[in-house]
């Protein structure tokens, strides 16, 4: 290779670097700014000092699911015969997550691309990664909608609802398996389980602020389902930064029946709250994770 085409490929990659740095940077920005609008509008300085230790340890417990996610696309890539370790995989995925708070819901998507390229990983693959993840977790997401229904239309017993929910999931690994290949299920079964923890997280807000009476198990499903469709309409929903004010809409639109809106209203911005620290979390580990080989 031409020595002046080895010297723009060094080029390139450190501005596909920069780039996918700076779009992290710019997210932190839009961190800054959306936890300051939560603190204000949502008056948290009134929650009580155990129910904000419990947060943190939430945070701390969504921090880690992220690994899920990032492990997930690792599969993806791995279906598309691209070689990465886990450490790489957890690393970029970390860094590039905080760039979906920029306005434009896309960024982290478009980070994670320039940081992959600057690794000397093919574009094209990458971006079908990327395509890839979105659409098993799309459609991941929508089989919790059996749960909502149940919720909406009180003659669909909840029952019926987690056995389709349950289902449906089911034959979704066991396409990607059989249409694709193992890998592809491996990656569909760590995004589901990231929904579940996710949904878990939620409930427990709930159950920490929210009277007790309330919370029967059929309404703690309802609002676990519901929050998995509600990241979902977040996660779809362009120019929404990680599915801000759409997530909100969707859980009080479905919940606020069932739920006194007051207490309702304090869990989604707490719940906002607890995923915005955890992924800052997540992406100081990320940032800082040895870039060490590991087997694959």
């Amino acid at each position: 290779m031409p020595s002046f085409l080895k010297i723009n490929s060094k080029k390139m990659k450190k501005i596909f670097s920069l780039a996918g740095s700076t779009l992290a940077m710019i997210g932190i920005i839009f961190i800054a700014i959306r936890l300051h609008g939560y603190w204000r509008g949502a008056h948290l300085e009134k929650v009580h000092t155990s129910v904000w230790v419990i947060i943190i340890l939430l945070a701390l417990c969504y921090s880690v699911i992220n690994i899920f996610l990032a492990l997930s696309w690792r599969s993806i890539l791995l279906h598309l015969n691209v070689e990465v370790s886990k450490a790489w995989a957890v690393r970029v995925y970390g860094i590039s997550q905080l760039a979906k708070y920029v306005p434009g819901n896309i960024f982290h998507l478009a980070g994670r691309q320039a940081l992959s390229m600057a690794a000397g990983l093919p574009a094209k693959k990458v971006l079908t990664s990327s395509l890839y993840e979105q659409g098993i977790i799309i459609i991941s997401g929508v089989a919790a909608g059996w749960i909502v229904l149940s919720a909406l239309a009180p003659s669909f017993p909840l029952l019926m609802g987690i056995s389709l929910l349950i289902i449906s999931l089911m034959i979704l690994l066991a396409c990607l398996q059989f249409f694709l290949s193992k890998k592809m299920a491996i990656a569909g079964l760590l995004q589901i389980t990231f929904l579940i923890f996710s949904a878990f997280i939620f409930v427990a807000i709930l159950k920490n602020i929210t009277h007790a009476e309330y919370l029967g198990p059929d309404v703690l499903f309802y609002a676990g389902g519901t929050y998995i469709i509600a990241w979902l309409a977040g996660l779809i929903t362009p120019g929404a930064p990680a599915g801000v004010g759409v997530r909100e809409l969707v859980i009080l639109f479905c919940l606020s029946n069932i739920i006194p809106e007051s207490e309702l209203l304090l869990a989604v911005v707490l719940g906002r709250v607890v995923t915005v620290i955890g992924d800052v979390i997540f992406y100081v580990y990320a940032h800082f994770i040895r870039m060490k080989q590991e087997s694959l």
